[in-house]
Parts: structure tokens; C-alpha cells; sequence
């Protein structure tokens, strides 16, 4: 099990990792969506990361096929989409600021401010990276049922260069935390 603040390759670090405790079961279909300003690279990415599921044996999607990197779609209309498609649980990363990466991770509260429906605000909004080489990413796990939160982590990567093997890395990196926090199977 990776721990938060331990290294896991030169250039990923988990800073925080949240779980809901009362989470049981394993999720049989996910959808992959990574909020970025560049299509190319949000493709590239949702891509490899649905690569690296099916290598596991999961069955999972990227979310470009619903909501495309040039086209508007309405919340609930993606909502209802991805559902149609059969999806447990999608997968959500975005880039967050400095200060947010710095603060633990809020459980949900009653006011339930942590529904998916929340973070799709950030879909024709998606924050950029800041002019340094760090990048600050927060990976948030949804159940699609309820649109609830149930797992997320917080993470902080050097990026002199963006190239196929860090993000392959930093995508491992996710994948072997959510199977051991048994989110997904092993």
C-alpha cells in the first residue's frame, strides 16, 4: 500500500487520501474523465487511464465519448448518459491550486457540497497548472447511483516535460491505490 508523502516515482507524490468507510463492493463498469483545457491532452489521458483499467480487467470508458472536449452538455443529460451506459463509478481528475492541495481532504457533509454534480462545474472551466513545474491533482472517485464522493486522493507532480511514461506512471499510481483501498479489485 502506497501512504500518503511516500514517493512513488521521481516525479508523483500522494499528499492526502480520503475513503468513505461505509463503502462496500467493487464498481463493474467506470468512466474515466480528466478536466483539462487542452483536448489532446484530456483524450491522451482519459485514454491511457481506460488502457490501464481493461489491463486489470475492468470494464471502463472514457467520458469524451459523452461529454466532447468542443461540445456543450447539460449536467443532467451527462448525467443520464453516462447511467445509460451502464456506469458504477466514474473517475474525475482535476487540477487544483497550491493552497487546496495543502488542506485535508473534507469528508462530506451534510450540506453534501462533494456530489458529482458539483464537479461539473469545472468542465468548460477546467483550472490550468500554474506557471511553475508543479502540478497539483486532485482524483476523485463517484458513485454514479448516487452521485456521492466515496473516494479521493491529492497529489503533487514535478512536470518538467508532460510526456506518455509520466503520465502512464502517475496513472498506475492512481489505479494501485484505488485497488488497494479496495475500491476496484486488485
Amino acid at each position: 500500500m502506497i501512504l500518503p508523502g511516500q514517493t512513488v516515482s521521481a516525479q508523483t507524490v500522494l499528499t492526502d487520501v480520503w475513503k468513505d468507510k461505509d463503502q462496500r463492493g467493487m464498481v463493474k463498469k467506470i468512466a474515466v474523465f480528466w478536466m483539462a483545457r487542452a483536448p489532446q491532452n484530456r483524450l491522451l489521458a482519459e485514454n491511457e487511464f481506460v488502457r490501464q483499467l481493461k489491463e486489470r480487467g475492468m470494464v471502463a470508458m472514457p467520458v469524451y465519448v459523452v461529454i466532447p472536449p468542443d461540445k456543450f452538455v447539460e449536467r443532467g443529460a451527462a448525467v443520464t448518459m453516462i447511467r445509460d451506459l451502464g456506469v458504477d463509478a466514474i473517475i474525475i481528475l482535476r487540477v487544483i491550486d497550491k493552497r487546496t492541495a495543502q488542506t485535508p481532504i473534507p469528508a462530506p457533509d451534510p450540506a453534501d457540497r462533494t456530489r458529482l454534480s458539483d464537479y461539473y462545474q469545472y468542465v468548460y472551466d477546467a483550472p490550468t497548472k500554474d506557471a511553475s513545474d508543479i502540478a497539483y491533482l486532485e482524483t476523485n472517485f463517484f458513485d454514479v447511483k448516487t452521485e456521492k464522493r466515496i473516494w479521493t486522493a491529492r497529489s503533487v507532480t514535478k512536470v518538467e516535460v508532460v510526456d506518455q511514461q509520466a503520465l502512464s506512471e502517475f496513472i498506475r499510481l492512481m489505479i494501485d491505490r484505488l485497488a488497494s483501498d479496495g475500491m476496484i479489485p486488485q
